[in-house]
C-alpha cells in the first residue's frame, strides 16, 4: 500500500473492499484505501466470472495475503446479496461469502447517490490540485472501462446498465461504503 500513498504510513490507511457481483456477467472486487486527507486510491482489482462464492473468497483472501493484510478487510457490497431480515430463508451469496472468509456489508444501492459519490471523488481537491479519487495503474478493468460510462436514456443522473459497469459500480458500492 505504500507504492500508493508513500507519505503515509500503512497504519494511516485504513483498507477496504468493495465487489459488484457477477456470475454470468463479470464481477470486480476492489482494493482501496482511505487516507487521512480524505482521499481515496484505488490500488488493485480482481476481475472475475462463473466462480462460485467460495472461490471468490479463497482467491480474496489470497490476494489479500499478497498485499500482507493482516485480515481480510471488510467489503461492500449490493444490499441484494445479503437477506433483508432474518426471516429469509435460504444461504444467500453474501451469506456463503462471509462463511468462507470474505467479511461483506451491504450499502446503499441509491444509485443517484452512489453517482454522486463517485462524481465528487472524480474532482479536484483544491487544497492539493489532486484528484480526491485515484486509480493504480494495474486496476486495468476499472481504468478501461470507466470513461465508457454513459447515462441512461430515461435518468440523466443514473447510468447505462447494458454497459460493462460492473468496475464503475464497484467504486460506487466502495465511495458508498
Amino acid at each position: 500500500v505504500t507504492i500508493i500513498a508513500p507519505k503515509y504510513r500503512a497504519s494511516d490507511l485504513r483498507v477496504g473492499l468493495a465487489m459488484d457481483w457477477g456470475n454470468s456477467s463479470p464481477g470486480c472486487v476492489g482494493w482501496g484505501a482511505a487516507l487521512p486527507d480524505g482521499h481515496v486510491s484505488v490500488f488493485d482489482e480482481y476481475k472475475f466470472q462463473r466462480l462460485t462464492a467460495k472461490l471468490l473468497a479463497e482467491a480474496v483472501k489470497d490476494k489479500c495475503a499478497d498485499w500482507k493484510l493482516k485480515r481480510v478487510p471488510p467489503c461492500a457490497c449490493d444490499p441484494s446479496l445479503l437477506p433483508a431480515n432474518q426471516n429469509d430463508v435460504g444461504e444467500w451469496i453474501g451469506l456463503t461469502l462471509i462463511r468462507h472468509g470474505l467479511p461483506v456489508f451491504r450499502v446503499s444501492n441509491d444509485r443517484v447517490n452512489g453517482w454522486q459519490r463517485v462524481h465528487e471523488a472524480l474532482a479536484i481537491d483544491p487544497g492539493t490540485g489532486t484528484p480526491w479519487l485515484t486509480i493504480h495503474p494495474r486496476c486495468r478493468y476499472l481504468i478501461r472501462t470507466l470513461p465508457l460510462m454513459v447515462q441512461a436514456r430515461l435518468n440523466a443522473e443514473d447510468l447505462d446498465t447494458d454497459s460493462d459497469d460492473h468496475g464503475a459500480a464497484m467504486l460506487r458500492y466502495m465511495l458508498m461504503g
